[in-house]
């Protein structure tokens, strides 16, 4: 369906988003666009575009299997390196799924003490109105939505297995007449953790638990067609955001030593290095020299004083 006749058919039954998806040879995109209606004058912004447009097939594929898991309503867990782009895909996955206009809540596990534990996921027994209620913080705060436990793989193996079990008794017990308003959670599992905690007993307790769907990112190293796009995409970001880089734009060979470098962080490191140079640059034309100390020495490098 062309996006004008989705536009016509969300007018026709009040429709407040619209998905669209392109995938063609050269690149794949997934957008939502939100509409308002004024006195049957229809308006779309754009909203959300998932790192705005990826040119590999690995990626290709791997959005494409976001978008169908999106309908499904099971428990994902997401697998990667650092800044690989985990909370983005889940992000994606609740912009696409029926529990969009409900809150996509993510809690970060990483360094989560026993009290924090406690506070955030076991029942808590209060007395309100003259009676006794039973509250599940967490749970509560992502009711008919999304739970995302960010950097869930960086728990305690016998955390790991609590925060289950205590997400499952407390959607039982706040959620057994009412089914629907149970949130969908979405695990982070960082790739060195996973190659850990694969051939765990905790891995096979967290599958049987869950019988979730799993999602491997790639890192960008192994996808770096998308390298070009996604700078684009962060530099028009950084325009529209910001008079001050509205000339900014990246020199050739400062392309190409981001088509050279292994990004062992990820998008991420490639975000604040593109932060760093448009800074630097003045918001101007981003050269190579502009990019953090890590991406510009080379060997051999001599440590100490020179003679």
């Amino acid at each position: 369906m062309y996006l004008k006749d989705k536009i016509k058919l969300a007018k026709q039954t009040g429709q407040r988003t619209v998905h669209v998806f392109s995938n063609d040879s050269k690149t794949f995109s997934a957008m939502t666009f939100r509409l308002s209606f004024d006195n049957d004058i229809m308006q779309d912004s754009f909203l959300f575009d998932v790192e705005k447009s990826y040119k590999s097939m690995l990626m290709q594929n791997i959005i494409g299997k976001v978008i169908d898991l999106a309908k499904l309503d099971v428990p994902v867990i997401l697998i990667g390196e650092i800044g690989t782009g985990k909370k983005r895909i889940a992000q994606l996955m609740h912009e696409n799924s029926s529990r969009s206009s409900h809150p996509f809540y993510s809690f970060y596990c990483l360094d989560l003490t026993d009290e924090e534990y406690e506070e955030a996921f076991r029942e808590q027994l209060l007395f309100k109105d003259d009676h006794f209620v039973l509250k599940y913080n967490v749970i509560e705060k992502s009711s008919n939505g999304i739970l995302y436990l960010d950097q869930f793989s960086e728990l305690p193996g016998d955390l790991m297995i609590n925060v289950l079990k205590s997400f499952q008794k407390g959607t039982e017990q706040l959620f057994r007449y009412n089914e629907t308003a149970k949130p969908r959670l979405i695990l982070s599992v960082n790739m060195e953790s996973y190659a850990k905690l694969v051939n765990t007993s905790n891995w096979k307790l967290i599958l049987g638990m869950l019988n979730p769907q799993v999602i491997m990112i790639p890192p960008l190293r192994e996808r770096k067609e998308d390298i070009p796009l996604l700078i684009n995409s962060f530099i028009r970001e950084l325009k529209s955001k910001s008079n001050k880089f509205s000339e900014l734009s990246i020199s050739d060979d400062a392309l190409n030593a981001c088509n050279s470098y292994s990004w062992p962080g990820n998008m991420r490191q490639l975000n604040n290095a593109l932060l760093q140079g448009a800074v630097l640059s003045h918001g101007k034309t981003i050269e190579s020299h502009h990019f953090p100390f890590s991406m510009n020495w080379k060997l051999p490098y001599k440590l100490g004083r020179n003679i």
